[in-house]
Order: structure tokens, then C-alpha cells, then sequence
């Protein structure tokens, strides 16, 4: 297992590489060789997978403050990185031993494109399962040597299945033409009356095989450290890259950017609010990481606690860059500028489904229950 702290270093060491293939990400729509070389380089895939198969098996307040300065680097690496990382954590979790030999045998680094919803459907046939349907939103598909999904069996007591596919039994549609996240290559990913093998199932709803107790927890707590990490690294890199425009941007007779009082009131408080999304984010999951290895798992009113701090700490840290980002002028409208790219970045992580603020209903709820 390699420590966080080693785990950040290795990121912060390979910086000016991640960061000069952020722009051919979004040209591209997808990442680039490159970019995936260093991913592969870096063992991105393995920092969820259980340690007993050679993974790093992270905690969920360290998912936070890694996927953060992998997002910081370079937002294509960030996005797909914690899609690859999570469904390998998953696949490492509950396959039985002939599957993890099929994905992680030979040291190998598994790049996973997942979807979380379950849009397939499967019959159940001699040894395994035959899968149709098709998927939206695969983050990373253009570049993923295997795709986790989940399918519903159409039966009088549906059942539903985990299915790892390889990437050469799918096929990807050419749609992702966005505003947002233009390098994740998000593509639909479709699946035609495919056989897949038991070795490559698992059951949402039994024990993992391995792993703790992190592998327990319902699907959106288990992606809030990685997810929030995501939007606070973009949202910190826009902060930063601020900072250094606004000491040589001047417009017309205004003088410097860094001069005028109302920015400099926008950037303090900006900032503070994106260290207090991120402190709010870091001491709920260290409580609940805590909790889930004491108890086993989280209970249901324990995993809302986590949803929806991770709603009101992305959007959090959203709205204070959006405040920002008036002052930089028309230079950053340009799709080549550093700013705008986080800007749109961190606008596209508050629309995933696990940050909504449909979570702020569930929490109520909770306080409603608990009086």
C-alpha cells in the first residue's frame, strides 16, 4: 500500500506533465495517450482497489485530498481517474478469485469505464448471464480496457448484477459534444446480447469478498470523498490561477485587477469558502470512516450525513468561484484560458446526480425523524 502522502507527492511531481495535456483533453474530447500513460504511470486505477490485492485501498477522507490535487493537475486525470479507481475498488471488492485473477492478474492496472445506473437488462443463462442494453455517461470509455455495470434481471423477483466487461464487447457511441468536462470522453456505451461469464458477476446487495468495510456502504457515500475531491481541486485551481492573472490584468484606465477593493473582497471570501467546503468535507468523512470501520458499515442515516455534505460542499465551492469569475473580462471566455476551463469544470461536477441537492431532502427528513 502506498501512503497518501506518498500518493500526492508522486501527483505534485508529475504537475507540468498532467497540466500540459489538459487543453488536448478538451480539443480531443477525450484523454489523450499521453495523458494515459501517466495515469498508468501514476497506478491511478489501483488507490480504491483492497489492499490484500495489491491496491491502496485509501480511506475516504484520503479518496478527498487525493482525487483533489489529481483534479488540480489536470481535470480529464481527476474525472475519469476516480471512475477508473472506484469501479476497480468495486470489482477488486466482490469478485470471487477467478474474476480478480481475470482483471488485476500479472500486475496489471485496469482502466474501468462505469455507469452506476442500472440500464441494462440480463437473462440468466448456463454459466453466466446474457446482457443488453445501453449505458450513459461512461466517463473514461475511450480509453477503458474494461467497463463496470449494473444490469436488472426481468423476472417476478428482479435481481440485479454487477457485470465487468471487456472493452472489446462493447460498443461506444461518438456523443460527447458538452460544455463541461469536455476530456472525459463520457460516451454512451452499448451492450448487444453479450455472454458474460459468472467469474465476471457479483450481487449488489451480499458481503464483498475482501476488502473492509468501506466496500459496504451504499454507492453515493462511497464516491463523496472522490467526487467532492474533484470539485474542490478545480475550484482551488481556478482560485490560484486567479491570483496570478489579476497581478498583470488591468482593463482600459481601472488600473490592476489585484487593486481593486471588490475583488480583493471577492477573493478572500471566495477562498475561505472553498477551505470551509473543504474542512467540512475532510472532518465528515474522517467521522465517518471511523464509524464504518467501528461498526462495520454506516446505516442509513449516517450515509445521508455524508450525501449531503457532499451536495452543500460542492456547491459551496461552486458558487464561490462563479462570483470570481466576472472580474477576469473577456480574455478567459476564450477556450484555451485556464479559467474558464475550471469554470466550467466545477459547474459540470455540481450537476452529477451524487452532489444534487435532492440530498438536502433526505437530511431534513433525518432531522425531522430524529425529533
Amino acid at each position: 500500500m502506498r501512503s497518501i502522502e506518498d500518493l500526492i507527492t508522486d501527483i505534485q511531481a508529475r504537475h507540468d506533465d498532467l497540466d500540459s495535456h489538459a487543453e488536448t483533453a478538451e480539443r480531443l474530447g477525450k484523454a489523450p495517450e499521453a495523458l494515459v500513460d501517466i495515469m498508468r504511470e501514476l497506478r491511478i486505477p489501483l488507490v480504491k482497489v483492497p489492499a490484500c490485492i495489491g491496491g491502496d485501498e485509501l480511506s475516504m477522507i484520503d479518496q478527498l485530498q487525493y482525487f483533489e490535487a489529481l483534479a488540480y493537475s489536470n481535470p480529464t486525470a481527476g474525472w475519469t481517474g476516480f471512475n477508473h479507481a472506484g469501479a476497480a475498488g468495486m470489482c477488486g471488492a466482490r469478485l470471487n478469485d477467478a474474476g480478480v485473477e481475470a482483471i488485476f492478474g500479472s500486475n496489471a492496472t485496469p482502466f474501468f469505464g462505469a455507469v452506476s445506473a442500472p440500464s441494462g437488462r440480463f437473462i440468466s443463462v448456463d454459466g453466466g448471464i446474457e446482457l443488453n442494453g445501453t449505458y450513459r455517461y461512461a466517463s473514461g470509455a475511450t480509453h477503458a480496457e474494461w467497463f463496470l455495470v449494473t444490469a436488472i434481471e426481468d423476472r417476478e423477483q428482479p435481481a440485479a448484477r454487477l457485470v465487468a466487461i471487456r472493452a472489446q464487447d462493447v460498443s461506444l457511441s461518438d456523443d460527447w459534444d458538452v460544455m463541461a468536462l469536455k476530456g472525459t470522453g463520457s460516451v454512451n456505451v452499448t451492450v448487444d446480447s453479450l455472454f458474460v461469464p459468472d467469474h465476471l458477476l457479483a450481487d449488489p446487495f451480499l458481503p464483498p469478498e475482501r476488502g473492509g468495510p468501506m466496500y459496504t456502504v451504499g454507492y453515493q457515500a462511497f464516491v463523496a470523498g472522490e467526487n467532492l475531491g474533484f470539485s474542490l481541486g478545480v475550484c482551488q485551481r481556478f482560485l490560484d490561477e486567479i491570483v496570478s492573472y489579476a497581478a498583470t490584468k488591468s482593463r482600459g484606465g481601472d488600473g490592476r485587477l489585484a487593486d481593486r477593493g471588490a475583488f480583493q473582497y471577492e477573493l478572500g471570501k471566495s477562498q475561505l469558502e472553498v477551505d470551509a467546503a473543504r474542512a467540512f468535507g475532510l472532518k465528515t468523512l474522517d467521522e465517518a470512516g471511523v464509524t464504518c470501520e467501528r461498526n462495520h458499515g454506516l446505516t442509513d442515516a449516517e450515509e445521508t450525513t455524508v450525501v449531503s455534505m457532499l451536495a452543500f460542499s460542492t456547491q459551496s465551492a461552486v458558487d464561490a468561484v462563479s462570483r470570481l469569475y466576472h472580474f477576469a473580462g473577456a480574455e478567459a471566455l476564450f477556450s484555451d484560458h485556464v479559467l474558464q476551463r475550471c469554470f466550467r469544470d466545477a459547474h459540470g461536477s455540481a450537476l452529477h446526480h451524487v452532489a444534487s441537492n435532492v440530498a438536502y431532502d433526505k437530511f431534513g427528513k433525518k432531522l425531522l425523524e430524529l425529533e
